[in-house]
């Protein structure tokens, strides 16, 4: 959501006026997914995260990922997981991007944030760290986030946010935490957050398993949606309450005409076309980043894409088949 917003920004300097994402030489942001582990486990997590992948990519082979990002002078790039801080070369990476002036996010669920590790975030100068924060209490958060603890991850916020770090808190509306949304988004003002992002939850991984049990009504929705706009308009100019009002199905249309100048990158090495599709478009095992970004550009008009998204579009519940990997390459 925040991406998307900050892709837009950054499209009007590398491209010229009425030019497309064909027009790019290289991407101009890179989600990276880093491993698979995680130390909770989420209802409605779209990785599906939880264990090791056992073809995660090697220590040589993360640097060799990261190296060709600088080559190409990628400006951004945004880790998470699973819960990136587990990964062991975390750091390593971070200290590598930062070096070379990325522009650095990192998506986490706060529970390894220590008052050290948040100075440390801190003194790396991130472009934001963000904090998933699935309430304003203790009962909605953990409700959703099995084995999550509420308070570690807003005291993860506050050290966050005393260390200097842009901090952004998502949060995940479902039918039973959609209610605190305005009370969630006036504790992050009070604590000094600099933004928070929300939008439709999307059917995807875990959240299709649980769908039911998870996904609001369409009166809670319209609810929710008027309360971000009351709160956006309420802290104006002095925190971000930002939202996305479109579901995953208008995003897939939109993308079909308008394709992100970005590429997903999964724990193994593999590369999305985009997040609800199941297509790779390529694999850092076999092919260089540069050519990968050219087989992205490709792929978008690649029949079984534009058949798949049609039939998504038709029957949203397809989605729920964005994590059975389908090769566009061989």
């Amino acid at each position: 959501m925040v991406i998307e917003n900050d892709l837009r920004i950054m499209a009007k300097q590398y491209v010229p006026e009425g030019g497309s994402f064909a027009d790019f030489e290289a991407p101009l942001f890179m989600a990276w997914q880093l491993n698979q582990e995680c130390n909770i486990a989420c209802l409605h997590c779209c990785e599906e995260a939880g264990h090791f992948m056992p073809d995660t990519l090697n220590s040589n082979e993360v640097a060799n990922f990261c190296e060709q990002i600088t080559t190409m002078k990628i400006p951004y790039v945004a880790i998470s997981g699973g819960e990136p801080m587990l990964h062991k070369d975390f750091y390593k990476i971070c200290e590598y991007f930062r070096k070379h002036n990325i522009s650095l996010k990192v998506e986490t669920n706060g529970l390894l944030i220590t008052k050290e590790k948040a100075k440390w975030f801190g003194s790396l100068g991130f472009r934001s760290v963000q904090v998933s924060v699935d309430g304003a209490t203790a009962e909605a958060h953990e409700k959703l986030r099995i084995k999550g603890k509420w308070q570690p991850t807003i005291d993860a916020c506050k050290y966050l946010v005393e260390a200097g770090v842009t901090t952004e808190i998502v949060f995940v509306p479902t039918k039973f935490n959609i209610h605190e949304t305005g009370q969630l988004i006036d504790m992050a003002h009070k604590m000094g957050i600099y933004g928070v992002y929300t939008g439709k939850t999307m059917r995807i991984g875990r959240a299709a398993e649980n769908w039911d049990a998870l996904c609001p009504t369409d009166a809670q929705y319209e609810e929710f949606f008027k309360v971000l706009k009351e709160k956006q308009a309420s802290y104006e100019g002095r925190m971000k309450v930002y939202y996305y009002p479109y579901d995953v199905i208008e995003e897939l249309k939109y993308r079909l005409e308008y394709p992100s100048a970005s590429l997903l990158v999964i724990p193994n090495g593999k590369v999305k076309l985009i997040g609800p599709m199941p297509f790779l478009c390529g694999d850092l095992r076999k092919h260089t980043l540069a050519e990968i970004w050219e087989r992205y550009k490709k792929s978008w008009k690649d029949p079984k894409v534009t058949a798949f998204a049609k039939k998504v579009i038709a029957d949203p519940t397809m989605v729920a088949k964005a994590n059975d990997w389908v090769e566009l390459y061989n």
